[in-house]
């Protein structure tokens, strides 16, 4: 298995899609210091400069997330929430949600089973 399939131990992807006018980015593997950098720039790119942008970041397949991760989420929710904007992560593994649960985000972010529909 390589970095694309989002093994353990082997980094992570990224993948940007829309769905129901929602910009949806996917990680897979592990969100740590080496791999938050370029989950940043996904995030800076869907949020964009203007208007009131819609993310979701899908966390499905997110094996392991550490603190640099965590900041580059906590910073993406409090930018979008700036420009009244909307932010929802889905589907976290018991694993992510427990790390949610400990450092009390699980009650800051907006966390839910399935994307958001358009609306």
């Amino acid at each position: 298995m390589g970095a694309a399939d989002g093994a353990p131990g082997d980094g992570a992807s990224f993948g940007v899609a829309e769905h129901a006018g929602w910009t949806v980015v996917t990680v897979a593997g592990e969100l740590d210091l080496a791999t938050a950098g370029t989950l940043d720039e996904h995030l800076s790119k869907a949020i964009g400069a203007e208007g009131r942008p819609r993310v979701v970041v899908d966390v499905t397949r997110m094996t392991f997330c550490d603190s640099s991760g965590l900041n580059v989420l906590i910073r993406a929710s409090k930018r979008i929430a700036a420009m009244r904007g909307r932010f929802v992560l889905v589907r976290p593994t018991e694993r992510v949600r427990n790390v949610l649960r400990v450092t009390g985000l699980e009650r800051v972010f907006d966390i839910r089973d399935e994307l958001p529909e358009a609306g």
